[in-house]
C-alpha cells in the first residue's frame, strides 16, 4: 500500500487492527503515525488510551495491553517504535525456526487475527522486515503493511506540489524546477530535510505573494547540495566569479572542503556521463531515464554538459580525485577547489 492510499483510508476512518510501518523515509512514517493518532484517539483521551513504547515491550505485557479495555475512551492505540520483531533471525533463515520456539510470540501472532475491536496496534521500524517471518505474514494478512521508501523523480515533484499547496506557498515555476532539480541530484532525498527548507521559505517570504528563483537561491544558499547545483549551473555558463562566490559561501558557513569536493565530483561525473550518452545518440529523455530523474532534469543535464568540452570534464575528474587525496592528507586546502572551478570555466 502506498502513502496516499493509506492516508485516504485513515481519513475515511477505515482503521486496520494492526499496522507495520517500515522504511527509510521517516517523514512519511511520522505522518502516518500522526494520522492514526488523530483518527483513533481524541485529544482528551490520549493521556490514558494512547500507549507508546519506544522499543519492544515484553510480549506478555504487549498482549495484556492489547486485551485491556480502554479507560473511559472508546479505543486504545498502541504504538511500538523501533521494533525488532520483524527482523531476520541470526541463526535460522526460516520463519519456522525463528518463531515456533517462542510461545509468547505465537500467542501475539494468533491475536492479530482476532484483535479486540477496541485496540489498534502499530509497529514502526526503519529497517527492512523479513517477509518470511510468521509475524510479518500475519500482519500482511490481517492488517496493513506500508513501506516508506525514499521518493524519486515524478514522486518527488508530486509531493512538492502537494506540500506547497498545504503550506500555501506560491512558487514561480522556474523556482520550483530549480528546487526539484537540485534535490533530485542528491544520492537520497530526505523529505524531513526538504520540509524543513520549505518552512524556511515561509519564514523568509511571509510578506511576498510569489517565491521567485532568486528568493530560493538566497534562502537555500546555506544548503550544500543546492549551492553546488547552482555552482554547476554557473560553471556551465562560464560565470567564474559567481561559482567561486558560492564555494566561498559554503566554506564560510563551515562546510568541510572534502564534502564540497564530493558533491562537486558527483555533479561533474553526471555531466560527463550525460555528455557520453549524447555522443551515443541518446536524447534528453533517455538521459533522464538513465539517471532516474524527471524529464526536465535530463534536459538540464544535457544542456549543462554542452557547456564543457569532453577534455575539460575528464581533466576535472582527475583533478578532483587528486584533490580528494590531498585534502584528506592535509597536503592542500580549499584553494584546490577554487583552482578546479577556474579550470572548468577556462
Amino acid at each position: 500500500m502506498d502513502y496516499k492510499a493509506i492516508c485516504t483510508l485513515i481519513k475515511q476512518n477505515k482503521i486496520a487492527p494492526v499496522y507495520l510501518l517500515h522504511g527509510e523515509e521517516t517523514y512519511h512514517l511520522r505522518q502516518v503515525e500522526q494520522a492514526l493518532i488523530a483518527s483513533v484517539v481524541p485529544p482528551a483521551d490520549r493521556d490514558m488510551n494512547l500507549i507508546i513504547f519506544e522499543a519492544d515491550p515484553p510480549k506478555e505485557e504487549l498482549i495484556n495491553t492489547i486485551e485491556t479495555i480502554p479507560f473511559l475512551g472508546e479505543k486504545n492505540l498502541i504504538i511500538i517504535r523501533s521494533t525488532t520483531l520483524f527482523s531476520a533471525g541470526r541463526k535460522s533463515s526460516s520463519d519456522e525456526g525463528q518463531d515456533k520456539t517462542d510461545p509468547a510470540l505465537n500467542r501475539l501472532i494468533a491475536l492479530f487475527s482476532n484483535m479486540p475491536a477496541y485496540s489498534h496496534l502499530v509497529f514502526l521500524t526503519p529497517d527492512k522486515p523479513d517477509k518470511r517471518r510468521k509475524i510479518y505474514k500475519a500482519v500482511e494478512k490481517n492488517g496493513v503493511v506500508f513501506e516508506a521508501a525514499p521518493l524519486k523523480g515524478k514522486e518527488l515533484r508530486a509531493w512538492l506540489t502537494d506540500r506547497l499547496s498545504e503550506l500555501k506557498i506560491k512558487m514561480a515555476s522556474d523556482a520550483e524546477e530549480h528546487l526539484i532539480a537540485a534535490v533530485s541530484m542528491m544520492p537520497q532525498v530526505s523529505l524531513d530535510f526538504l520540509n524543513n527548507e520549505l518552512e524556511k521559505v515561509i519564514l523568509y517570504t511571509a510578506d511576498k505573494r510569489l517565491v521567485t528563483r532568486r528568493d530560493l537561491l538566497q534562502i537555500l544558499s546555506s544548503v550544500p547540495e543546492v549551492s553546488i547545483f547552482a555552482m554547476v549551473e554557473a560553471l556551465s555558463q562560464k560565470h567564474t566569479s559567481q561559482a567561486l562566490a558560492l564555494l566561498r559561501e559554503q566554506l564560510a558557513a563551515g562546510e568541510h572542503p572534502v564534502r564540497l569536493l564530493a558533491l562537486l565530483a558527483r555533479q561533474v561525473r553526471q555531466l560527463w556521463q550525460a555528455k557520453e550518452l549524447t555522443h551515443q545518440g541518446y536524447g534528453s529523455r533517455e538521459v533522464a531515464e538513465y539517471f532516474k530523474v524527471p524529464g526536465f532534469i535530463g534536459e538540464k543535464l544535457v544542456k549543462q554538459s554542452r557547456g564543457f568540452a569532453d577534455s575539460k570534464l575528464r581533466e576535472a575528474m582527475l583533478s578532483l580525485a587528486a584533490a580528494d587525496q590531498d585534502l584528506k592528507s592535509s597536503r592542500t586546502g580549499p584553494v584546490a577547489l577554487e583552482k578546479i572551478i577556474i579550470e572548468l570555466c577556462g
